[in-house]
């Protein structure tokens, strides 16, 4: 029953964290510029770009 408790409370958490901010702090824990690099890597393959959110 915890468990459902906790689901519940996670679904509907009043503070979520909008993506700019959980993307900024993915990107703050970076630990070298490789890293980083690895990381916007990682956040612009998931943005959709072009005229119709398309990977055009």
């Amino acid at each position: 029953m915890n468990l459902l408790a906790a689901l519940f409370s996670w679904i509907f958490d009043p503070q979520q964290v909008n993506a700019q901010d959980r993307d900024d702090k993915y990107l703050a824990e970076a630990v070298d510029i490789c890293d980083l690099e690895r990381r916007m890597r990682t956040l612009d393959e998931r943005r959709p770009f072009g005229p119709f959110g398309q990977n055009a």
